[in-house]
């Protein structure tokens, strides 16, 4: 009986929209940022007397965050449903095993593409004020390019390190990146061999893809969003009381902690 007492509070705690729950999601949001900013400079810390102090900190977080994110949900399955699980065991496996995993340490920057696409972020940010609006579809576009640049970066140190001259470290493989991305090619770093060139040609087509898609999301007429029961096209003009591809009358959407709410329940029953 305790147990299932405690299960249900921390349930609460992570899944719910009451004050006290709001305040400890804040905390927990908080406290991923801090984290997110730490790996992203620890590419440039690593070398500091308190580093390892904090890395062993933040493995303990996220080793606690997850267990009790498992002791919620209640089952092994449903907890490995979600992305952010897999994503934060990688992350604890970087941190729990340095000298093994230190090239791919910087896959942890993955836990800033989730907390973005996370109904938490948007749900606690401005007490829900951007969630389901064109602010959070272009925030979204924006850090995965973000991420995607960093993640680029991380597998040209791992890959390539040293197959140039002046490919010395991750600013040298950042500063690859972004040139490549960009298609601007000052030629002063280049990948000779066959992978070296494939993963290039990826880099470019990906870089046209990633900033077309921020461009149409930035210049595009904003649109709400809110999904046909119909058809399930979910983009329509702000204005717009019927669907533009069925013409389906758009009933009045339920919006951030209460949509979240209502499905939570569902699931429940």
């Amino acid at each position: 009986m305790k147990r299932d007492r405690l299960r249900s509070l921390i349930r609460a705690l992570y899944f719910g929209h009451t004050q006290a729950a709001l305040r400890f999601q804040g905390v927990l949001l908080a406290l991923d940022l801090l984290i997110i900013g730490f790996f992203i400079g620890s590419q440039f810390i690593r070398g500091l007397s308190w580093f390892w102090i904090v890395d062993a900190a933040i493995a303990c977080f996220i080793a606690v965050d997850l267990f009790a994110r498992l002791f919620a949900v209640g089952t092994l399955r449903r907890w490995l449903k979600y992305p952010t699980t897999w994503i934060d065991l990688v992350v604890l496996a970087t941190l729990l095993f340095p000298a093994v995993l230190y090239n791919w340490g910087f896959l942890r920057i993955l836990r800033l593409w989730t907390l973005v696409h996370s109904e938490r972020f948007w749900n606690v940010l401005a007490r829900g004020k951007w969630d389901d609006t064109y602010v959070e579809d272009l925030a979204r576009a924006v850090v995965t390019l973000a991420v995607f640049v960093f993640l680029a970066a991380g597998v040209t140190q791992a890959f390539f390190l040293g197959a140039h001259p002046k490919l010395n470290n991750f600013i040298d493989a950042m500063y690859f990146v972004v040139t490549s991305l960009t298609t601007t090619g000052y030629g002063d770093i280049t990948l000779d061999s066959a992978g070296g060139r494939l993963f290039s040609i990826g880099l470019m087509i990906a870089g046209i893809s990633l900033f077309f898609s921020i461009a149409q999301k930035a210049f595009a007429p904003q649109r709400k969003i809110q999904r046909c029961a119909a058809c399930g096209q979910d983009r329509h003009g702000l204005d717009a009381k019927f669907c533009s591809n069925c013409g389906t009358e758009l009933t009045a959407p339920l919006r951030g902690r209460a949509r979240i709410a209502r499905g939570t329940r569902g699931k429940g029953g």
